[in-house]
This record gives structure tokens, sequence and C-alpha cells, in this order.
């Protein structure tokens, strides 16, 4: 039997992306999937709680946090329950749900456009750096990128058909994105888009439309309410209702030329589209369209820029806030490729040698080589011998399963969830002698951390008083141990 061609491309993104697919959590963006694996590794140890997710830097307290709804670590702790305890199965997940975008991609493209343009968008996707990065790690974006991309291609499904099961599936993978992150409200652009072209202003008065919305946001009203009562019963918070003092509501950034720099130039064009990709991208949004249906990409575009404005400091700080870009930005590209080197299901490369086809075959080539050392610079971050995997099994050798320690580095949850404990992320200069005595009182016997963060001229007075009042279990130029009994 001869696969479609979408089929070599689905099989060509699992290959590129199963390099370290067995790695530990770590890495770029450590943090988030440390906090992420966490979550899932409490569901599996303590009762399948959905409603209630616990982080481990919480100490002797539940640790039950105001976050987004967990249902990715969620799925990976019932697949703990059933193939044991390994962090590859949430890369595997992960992988599994990006593999299910690119192809949710191509359906959408080929429905609003055409088979060539939906192979080449599909393939433009899986080959950027970070999709290829983001695909395989510990963290609910893929999930929600899926979500994001099914939600719109089944609305327009219903928007040319009006069948009850595209209206309810799109229904269920929009709520579900919002679920997993507020943020995501701003895909309401391009749903309002499709809808008005139908239905112009009577869309106000249309009952099902009103089903609809209903649908998508009272699940999500439902959960962060529930979320942030968790927060006022003694528990903590990701700070997703930050507004203004952490990554949303932060609109003094936008008078500041160098948040665009920053967020357009170094992290979109350099980091997501490996420079090659802007060139593609600025033709796709000029080529004609070719049909109404296919202005959803430039209201979906629009959106996209939107949320980035609104979410400004999110998006200053985490590379992997613009990944939802990619999806829009995948299509104008893919566009252009195929408008000038293909229009036979890429059977025609180079039917036409002329200028242009050459000139695009040589930015197609420069994109794979970029994409290519892009992503290998972020998977140099995953490295086996980091220190806090070092430690972390000196650590394991010398303290039991429940039992409490103090991590010092910068707040990371990693560490913790390297050593399999429990217990306090702390900088050093919360090491007071009441903070470390009051945890002693709670059964901690150990404070471990990098040398790194006590090399300031601030806290290594502190690391000497330190060692003369504890005792050192081990130390080497990259952590150190002490006893706190």
């Amino acid at each position: 039997m001869r696969l479609k061609p979408v089929c070599y491309i689905l099989l060509f993104s699992l290959l590129i992306r199963l390099y370290h697919i067995d790695f530990p959590i770590g890495g770029k963006h450590g943090w988030r999937q440390a906090d992420t694996a966490a979550i899932a590794k409490n569901f599996y140890e303590n009762g399948f709680s959905l409603f209630y997710p616990q982080v481990d830097w919480q100490g002797d307290k539940p640790g039950y946090v105001e976050s987004e709804f967990q249902i990715y670590p969620f799925s990976v702790a019932i697949l703990y329950s059933v193939f044991g305890f390994h962090d590859f199965i949430g890369r595997i997940v992960s992988l599994i749900f990006s593999l299910l975008t690119i192809y949710g991609l191509y359906l959408l493209v080929r429905k609003v456009r055409d088979v060539s343009t939906a192979l080449w968008t599909a393939f433009i996707y899986a080959i950027l750096p970070m999709n290829i990065f983001f695909s395989r790690v510990f963290m609910p974006e893929p999930l929600m990128l899926m979500c994001i991309v099914y939600g719109l291609y089944f609305f327009v499904n219903w928007i040319e058909t009006e069948r009850d099961f595209d209206f309810y599936l799109s229904a269920f993978f929009i709520a579900l994105s919002i679920l997993l992150k507020i943020v995501t409200l701003y895909i309401g652009l391009p749903l309002l888009f499709l809808v008005f072209q139908k239905y112009r202003f009577k869309f106000l008065t249309n009952f099902k439309l009103w089903w609809y919305a209903f649908l998508v946001l009272v699940p999500s009203a439902l959960w962060y309410y529930h979320a942030h009562m968790l927060l006022d019963k003694g528990g903590v918070t990701f700070n997703i209702w930050g507004f203004g003092t952490d990554k949303w509501g932060n609109f003094n950034l936008l008078i500041n030329p160098s948040f665009y720099k920053g967020l357009f130039l170094e992290s979109i064009a350099e980091t997501h589209l490996a420079y090659l990709g802007i060139v593609p991208l600025i033709i796709g949004l000029i080529i004609k369209r070719q049909g109404r249906l296919e202005k959803i990409f430039d209201y979906w575009i629009i959106s996209v820029i939107i949320y980035f404005l609104i979410v400004a400091d999110g998006n200053k700080t985490h590379d992997y806030y613009q990944l939802p870009f990619n999806l829009p930005a995948a299509f104008f590209i893919g566009k252009t490729f195929s408008y000038y080197l293909s229009t036979n299901y890429l059977k025609s490369f180079f039917s036409k040698l002329n200028f242009k086809t050459i000139l695009f075959t040589i930015i197609l080539i420069l994109l794979l080589v970029g994409s290519y050392i892009k992503a290998s610079r972020f998977y140099l971050t995953e490295n086996y011998n980091l220190p806090y995997f070092l430690m972390a099994e000196e650590v394991k050798k010398i303290t039991v399963k429940d039992e409490l320690i103090i991590t010092i580095c910068d707040y990371n949850p990693l560490m913790l969830y390297a050593c399999q404990r429990k217990g306090w992320a702390v900088k050093p200069r919360d090491l007071s002698d009441e903070f470390v005595s009051d945890k002693i009182s709670k059964g901690v016997k150990i404070i471990a951390g990098e040398k790194q963060y006590f090399k300031s001229e601030e806290v290594s007075p502190k690391f000497d008083y330190f060692k003369k009042k504890y005792k050192i279990i081990q130390e080497n130029n990259n952590f150190v141990i002490f006893e706190v009994r």
C-alpha cells in the first residue's frame, strides 16, 4: 500500500524528535518542565486527584497550586500506573500530540486552500527548531497547540456543514485549550471572523453560537474559580492572574523599543524561524488568497500578535510563549514554497528550473540547515553531567523517599524533582538560622545546592559560616551537601 505524502512528513517528524527522548527532566526551560513533571508524579503517588494538583516545593504542606487545568500531567500519571514511573513517558505523550498537530494543520490548510500548500505547511511546521525541541518536552504546550488546531478545523467544518459532530468537537478542543492556557482566548478572533463571514450581524441572535460560547467558556470559569480557592485555602500559585505584576498586563513594555526588538527580531526571527523563514513568511502574507476561508490565517496571526502585546512580560521572558505564532506562520511560509516550488504534491520540485525556483530551493535548504543548527543548540542544554543530576544521585543515597530537604538555588524546583524529594527551594540569602532551625524541626536533615549560588560577594560569607556550623557530607567544584541534624 502506497503511503500518502503527509505520512512521510509525519514519519520524518517522528524520527527527528526521538533524540534524547529518554533524557530526564532538565535542560532548556527545565524549571517549567520540573513543575509539570512533579504534578504528574504527585497525581500518581497521591491518588489521582485531578482537581488538586500538587507541587514539591511547599515542604511539609500539601502543595496545592493555583494553576491551569492539569489534564496533561494527569494523563501522564495514568500511563505511569500502567508502565511505571518514567520521565520519558511524558515526553512521548508530548511527541504524540505534536504529530497530531502537524496532521491537523495539514487537514486545515488542505480544506481552506489546497493539498500542495497543506503539505508544505506541515513540513515547514515540522522542521522549525522550536517546534522540534518543544514537541518532546514535559510541558502542556504540545497539547494546547493541538487543541487550537483541531478546534479551528472542526469549526471550519461546522461553518460549512452545520453538523453537530463538528460543532461539539470544536467546542471541546477550544474549551480544553483555554483550560490549558487562559491566554488562548485570543483564538476567539479567527472564530469570530468565520462566524461573521457566514452570519454577518445575525450571529448575535444565533442561539447555537451562544451555546458554543457557553460550552467553551464555562468550564474554564469553573476551573479557574476552583483553582483560586486552592490558593485561598493555603495553597501556592503559578501567578496566572498576576496582572501588571507578572507575565501579563505590563503595558509599559509596549512603549519600549527593546521589547519589540527582543520579541520579533531575537525570538521570532532568530529562535523560532532561524532567520531564513522570515522572507517566505513575508511573501506568503502578500500572495493572493484563494477563498474567503483562507483569511482565517490572517486573523489567526493577528490574534497571536494581540496576545503578545497583552502577555508582554511573559513573551519578553519566555521564548516558548511564542510557539502559537508558528502555527499560522508555517502556513504563510508553506504557501510561499508551494507557490514557487511545487504545484503537484511536491513531485515537480525541480520541474521549472528558473531563477525563482533556484532561489527558493536555496532558501529552503538554508532554512533546514539553520533549523538543525538552532535545534542542536537547544539540545546542548540537555547534558547528563549537569551538576544537579550528580548532586541528586548523592542526595538519594543519603535520604529516604519521604524525607524533606532544602535545595539551594534560585527558587527553581528542578533540584527537588531531580532528587525525587519534597522540601524547599530557596536562595542562599533565605538561609537564616531561624529558617534552617524551623525546617530542622520539620524533619530536614540535608541542605544541598550547586556551588555557583554561593559565588557572589553577598552570599559567600554565608557559605563560610555554614561550613563552620554544619557538617559537610560532600563537596566538590559543582555542588555541596550539608548535614543539619
